[in-house]
């Protein structure tokens, strides 16, 4: 009996953790918003342990930052985070991309360059789906290593680069969005050639093109 009481216990605050951070990372609670743990229990129909409990797993995560005095609310995305998590992107995906080359396994990715070009027609629809499989082909490269402590690293940055492109893509241009096209199919190229060195090239240059423009989008703040 204890044992499945615990299941249950574990399920609940594992259910509250998972949609607390679903809407944080789509932008359902929006950067700043403060989180009231009587409301939160209320709306998920909990009672505020699991809340709490969520809550401080996703300030470690960086999602949620706790204001002494204020209590919890949905972290900024600031000017230092999106530096910091292109910077990481860079050391892990450039080496992906360079061993995904070395690996040779055309097929796949010369199926993923077919439906890159596909959607790249779909400007409209990209905004609506937040980018589609043009960004997704980040993920699918590093996938293909098939180291899964990498993949698990990979998944737990991905919440932050979704969270990103949520609030910024929006404001992206059509000849941004032409232009990280042509950048991600520069990558998929490269990994099709079996070129490990053009392929870590490509990625590197594609990262600092999206977070100088990122960048530029925001600002420190001064003071």
């Amino acid at each position: 009996m204890l044992t499945m009481a615990y299941g249950k216990m574990k399920n609940k605050k594992t259910a509250v953790y998972e949609k607390i951070k679903e809407g944080i990372i789509n932008g359902v609670f929006a950067p700043g918003l403060p989180i009231n743990e009587n409301d939160f229990a209320r709306d998920l129909d909990v009672s505020k342990t699991p809340v709490r409990e969520a809550l401080l797993q996703l300030e470690r995560e960086g999602l949620v930052e706790n204001i002494p005095g204020r209590g919890s609310a949905v972290a900024h995305i600031t000017f230092q985070d999106i530096r910091e998590i292109f910077e990481v992107r860079e050391i892990i995906e450039c080496g992906a991309a360079k061993r995904a080359a070395l690996m040779r396994d055309e097929e796949e990715v010369r199926a993923k360059r077919k439906e890159l070009e596909q959607y790249s027609q779909k400007w409209t629809e990209a905004i609506e789906l937040h980018w589609g499989p043009v960004e997704d082909i980040h993920l699918f490269i590093v996938t293909r290593i098939g180291n899964q402590k990498l993949i698990d690293t990979y998944l737990g940055l991905l919440d932050h680069i979704k969270r990103i492109r949520q609030q910024f893509g929006g404001r992206f241009t059509r000849q941004r969005f032409n232009k990280m096209v042509a950048e991600h199919l520069e990558i998929l190229d490269a990994v099709i050639e079996g070129n490990g060195d053009r392929a870590e090239l490509a990625v590197q240059n594609h990262l600092q093109t999206a977070a100088a423009y990122l960048l530029g989008l925001t600002s420190p703040k001064k003071g």
